[in-house]
């Protein structure tokens, strides 16, 4: 066989064998991240969190705190006891609703400890924990405006955080009741009170603990109006994880499931829900849901299917 024969089945045989190892990037197929075994590399765990979604993750000071930043630190502590680690160190990376999202997908946090709200086009990009809230979709008004009605906001400017499923809540309502409201977005739940606040726009949607949250905070909470209609059923919400990553999600379920049905849990959304949370005392006075409740009644692991329940 000449030498040119012989290179050419080289060249061949080479071009196969790299073929067939990019056949599975060209075919779409998943990276296995192992979250776990990262972290146990690193000895550091990535966790996102907002400044601006109290009660469940603002800055307190020096630090993030809330109902969903005290969940993220019972996965770390379980975490700890799974990985054999007595230091790992907890790298904060702050977020909004739009970049959680991109944060994630991009692996440049490993949970993000922000209440979540479930949407089939959300689970594309990220997966879902064991929800640990439920919430359904309002607005607020300066009460000397506020209505009920949501024709009388038509031609009316009204306020909607970019990058959660609100958006497309009013668009569907938009265009069932064909009407006019005008949608202009905002990335900041506390610049976006402030704007209502100040009569720029009319009303400003989001959930309605979020809302309720939002209200209180303010030095004149009596001002303002939460709707009594709501533009969605409640909707659970859990933290954001990395797709594709079976291990991981099981872990963090599985770590939920034993809080949730545990005594601690209570007392946990006692803390954030019923008593008075510092620096300012406020207390929402918001009792434990109906969905919630069924979910903590659970006699063996919680196990839940996001599709089943949409």
């Amino acid at each position: 066989m000449s030498d040119i024969l012989r290179l050419a089945k080289r060249i061949l045989l080479c071009a196969s064998v790299l073929m067939a190892w990019a056949t599975p990037c060209l075919a779409g197929t998943p990276l296995q991240l192992h979250t776990l075994e990262q972290i146990a590399s690193k000895q550091t765990i990535t966790l996102g969190y907002q400044d601006d979604a109290f009660p469940f993750s603002w800055q307190n000071g020096n630090a993030p705190a809330g109902y969903s930043i005290d969940i993220c630190n019972s996965i770390v502590r379980a975490l700890k006891t799974k990985l054999q680690l007595k230091n790992l160190k907890v790298k904060w990376v702050l977020a909004n609703s739009a970049s959680q999202f991109v944060l994630i997908k991009n692996h440049m946090a490993d949970i993000m400890c922000i209440p979540a709200f479930y949407s089939q086009s959300r689970h594309s990009i990220s997966e879902f924990s064991l929800p640990f809230y439920f919430s359904s979709t309002r607005f607020v008004m300066r009460k000397n405006e506020s209505n009920d009605n949501l024709a009388e906001l038509s031609g009316h400017s009204v306020l909607v955080k970019s990058g959660t499923i609100y958006v497309e809540q009013l668009q569907k309502v938009n265009a069932a009741n064909d009407l006019n409201i005008n949608i202009h977005l905002n990335t900041n739940n506390i610049t976006a009170f402030n704007e209502l606040k100040n009569g720029e726009y009319s009303a400003l949607i989001s959930s309605t603990v979020l809302l309720k949250g939002m209200i209180a905070q303010t030095p004149t909470p009596e001002d303002y109006a939460l709707s009594d209609i709501a533009l969605s059923a409640p909707l659970p919400a859990g933290l954001l994880l990395p797709l594709h990553d079976k291990e991981f999600k099981e872990f963090v379920d599985s770590t939920l499931s034993s809080l949730m049905t545990s005594n601690d849990f209570t007392a946990l959304y006692n803390k954030w829900f019923q008593s008075p949370i510092p620096p300012k005392a406020i207390n929402l006075n918001i009792p434990m849901s109906d969905n919630l409740k069924a979910l903590m009644s659970a006699k063996k692991k919680i196990s839940f299917d996001y599709e089943k329940y949409n």
